[in-house]
């Protein structure tokens, strides 16, 4: 989608893509082939600002309800695509589809594959002190080849932020991995990717977390079952048990309204 707007794709025909209404967010109706896809085309022909990338799920469905500088980040954001499964109930709801989540512990493997098969220079910036460096001395490990230019923290002060900036600019990676919580990431993002000339600037939230070994994931057959979610929850109760016991009610409540609001309006217009 344009920034700004709504509807079908970015500035190149070759980019363009159908959306789906999350909860007023524009949904790519994209698997994964098709977000590397464009992946590859923005780094081949860079436009003027960087192409951006956001994820969506419960929680930040609820932040888009309830913070506004997020929201406007968000629709600013050239591709949102399903990271949880409550974004595909909510489509459902609606009598809309999405295609299966891509989590930042699956497709991290994928991006470093197409990475290093196509020479693309990365940075990755987020998580606690280590961990993006841990990831990507996995990562390198695993992908020979792969190019990360540069790993680094992301609890960096404000006054500290300049030294990143010049950093990006020095070293110009092809796509900055960012890997911190929502809505920070999207707030840094929105903020600079004016102003940094990156091809590809993508906020991955735990990214890092998960390709470095910091942060298990819930077992296979709970994945499966989609019940991640009560994985991390039972792994994290303290940092995760408002956000699931207050937030997914919320959300369900908000995908419900939401979704009675569009049936509606069809039938009147129908």
């Amino acid at each position: 989608m344009p920034r700004e707007q709504s509807g079908l794709g970015y500035t190149s025909p070759s980019l363009e893509f159908d959306t789906v209404d999350v909860l007023g967010i524009p949904v790519a109706r994209l698997d994964l082939a098709g977000v590397m896809s464009r992946i590859e085309t923005c780094i081949a022909t860079p436009e003027p600002h960087a192409f951006t990338l956001a994820y969506v799920n419960a929680h930040s469905c609820n932040l888009f309800f309830e913070d506004p500088a997020y929201r406007h980040a968000m629709l600013k954001t050239d591709l949102v695509y399903v990271d949880g499964n409550g974004a595909r109930l909510a489509a459902f709801l609606s009598g809309d589809w999405l295609p299966p989540r891509m989590t930042g512990a699956d497709w991290i493997y994928d991006l470093c594959e197409l990475a290093a098969r196509e020479s693309y220079r990365l940075y990755f910036l987020g998580s606690p002190p280590g961990v993006a460096a841990a990831a990507a001395a996995k990562l390198c490990q695993h992908y020979p080849g792969l190019q990360v230019v540069a790993a680094h923290d992301g609890f960096f002060r404000l006054e500290d932020e300049q030294a990143r900036i010049d950093e990006l600019v020095r070293l110009k990676p092809d796509i900055l991995l960012l890997g911190m919580s929502s809505p920070y990431q999207e707030l840094w993002m929105d903020r600079l990717a004016p102003i940094l000339s990156i091809p590809v600037i993508w906020a991955a939230g735990g990214v890092f977390d998960y390709a470095s070994g910091y942060q298990r994931r819930a077992p296979r057959w709970m994945r499966h079952l989609w019940l991640e979610w009560l994985g991390r929850w039972l792994l994290e109760p303290k940092r995760l048990t408002r956000r699931y016991m207050v937030g997914v009610p919320q959300f369900l409540w908000r995908a419900i309204t939401h979704a009675a609001q569009r049936r509606l309006a069809r039938r009147r217009t129908a």
